[in-house]
């Protein structure tokens, strides 16, 4: 319990009123509110459990935070099992666990379908739950009008910002019906695609680390957009810790938002130890990344280049013209002209000239080389002695780590608020020349995107810094505006 509370608390205080002016889809505590962040585990409509108290009780202590249940097909009732559903969706809510009902739709009758999700949606338990997402499973027909009409006509109906969760093949799949699946029309209507990333097969061997990467990297490309969430169905049909293992993995690597397992039947004692690990490849706050990242790209700040990836690593130079435009930029106002700053990297003073650094912030070929000049100007950084004259732009262009990013941030987060006090000062008449009180605590808060470390230390601080940690870290940083 202590390792996944000193993973959870790797929360910038500034979190709660940034995450109320993200682009997102969480809905008040009243309403279904999706997946949580954390592990999953999926259950068929013949294997409800005989006593939920007990189950909720194993998974919440095994670190489960999402359960997906089974309330229908086409051939069934609308509801199967209401009784154990009431009995589950309870238990599963006082241990602070998500249920997300799914339904296995052939399509051949559309609207009879998708009026079983709807009651899904509709359904309350004895004490008046409500499910916390539905999730379509649509494997047999996937022909773009049939998915249409039927993801249309549930979205009409259950409203805009209901959560839903669309689940179909891994596009790396051979069934030929994965050639027809609308990757954009389910972004469309559902919230998140869950690829059924099942690399158990008939026909080939196939590795769980390579084939899950591959997964999160291709749906992201056939959908189009790489802010799509990504929750990933890993294969528990008679797997082991070993390719578990590999299978979280590369949802680290691939930066998927959540992931969860499929089992034979039951989760078995071996495969529910590894979803106990789940922090140890997931970031504790996955959700947040992605809607930072997604904020950044909506509002063109930051740009993945032709064929990039989120996870992919950024290069130091656009992570400075980031935190450049982000955060230095407020701090500086051209009618101050030039104010003198104290920095830690730098001994005296330093003059900056605010008037003509905010018209090369301004300019719209402002790059990376300009971001560089400008922290070096207020002290944030500190070249390396042997980064000179060619060697500026190779730097540049090179990754950084983690750890470099969030100790940059921080001092980049000082150095504005020097500059932001200095500006400040330069403005004020001289009978009024003093300040109120500016924190600078955001600096100190800032963290790295936290993975919970166990006795093995899976945490790896020199890991390269992608773009979903850069922009939670800006994002951070921003926080500490407000």
């Amino acid at each position: 319990m202590g390792l996944k509370k000193r993973a959870t608390t790797a929360v910038l205080g500034g979190f709660l009123s940034l995450m109320c002016s993200l682009q997102s889809w969480a809905l008040p505590s009243s309403s279904p509110e999706g997946l949580a962040d954390g592990a999953g585990v999926w259950l068929n409509m013949w294997n409800y459990p005989a006593d939920a108290e007990s189950y909720c009780l194993k998974l919440n202590a095994n670190g489960v935070r999402n359960i997906f249940i089974q309330t229908s097909r086409s051939n069934t009732d609308a509801i199967c099992n209401p009784d154990k559903l009431s009995d589950l969706l309870d238990a599963a809510h006082r241990y602070k666990i998500h249920v997300i009902a799914w339904s296995f739709a052939e399509l051949q009758n559309i609207p009879n379908d998708a009026d079983r999700l709807i009651a899904a949606a509709l359904f309350r338990s004895r004490n008046g739950e409500r499910l916390d997402a539905i999730a379509a499973n649509m494997e047999k027909d996937l022909a773009q009008p049939k998915v249409e009409a039927y993801s249309e006509r549930i979205r009409q109906t259950v409203g805009p910002s209901y959560p839903m969760v669309a689940v179909v093949y891994s596009p790396l799949n051979h069934a030929p019906q994965v050639a027809t699946i609308p990757w954009k029309t389910l972004d469309r209507y559902y919230n998140v695609i869950a690829p059924m990333n099942y690399w158990n097969s008939k026909y080939e061997r196939l590795d769980p680390y390579g084939y899950t990467l591959e997964t999160i990297r291709k749906v992201r490309e056939l959908v189009g957009k790489p802010d799509v969430e990504v929750h990933v169905i890993g294969d528990g049909m008679g797997t082991h810790a070993a390719s578990i293992n590999q299978f979280l993995a590369a949802c680290k690597s691939g930066a998927a938002t959540s992931a969860s397992l499929y089992p034979n039947q039951q989760m078995t004692e071996e495969q529910l130890s590894c979803l106990a690990h789940y922090s140890d490849y997931f970031a504790s706050n996955s959700r947040f990344r992605l809607a930072a990242f997604r904020e950044l790209s909506h509002r063109g700040d930051i740009i993945l280049p032709e064929q990039g990836d989120p996870s992919d690593a950024i290069a130091r130079g656009d992570f400075y013209r980031l935190m450049v435009r982000q955060v230095v930029s407020s701090a500086v106002k051209p009618t101050a002209q030039k104010v003198s700053i104290k920095s830690k990297s730098q001994p005296g003073s330093t003059l900056v000239d605010t008037t003509s650094m905010r018209q090369k912030l301004d300019a719209p070929d402002f790059g990376a080389g300009d971001a560089l000049n400008i922290l070096l100007e207020i002290g944030a950084i500190k070249l390396p002695e042997e980064v000179v004259g060619d060697a500026v732009a190779e730097y540049l262009e090179a990754p950084l780590s983690t750890r470099e990013a969030v100790d940059t941030a921080a001092r980049v987060v000082d150095a504005r608020d020097k500059l932001r006090k200095a500006v400040l000062e330069a403005n004020l008449s001289p009978q009024n020349r003093f300040l109120r009180n500016i924190s600078s605590r955001a600096g100190k808060l800032l963290v790295q995107p936290a993975y919970a470390a166990d006795v093995h230390d899976r945490t790896d601080h020199s890991r390269k810094l992608n773009y979903l940690d850069a922009s939670q870290i800006v994002l951070q940083s921003m926080a500490g505006l407000r």
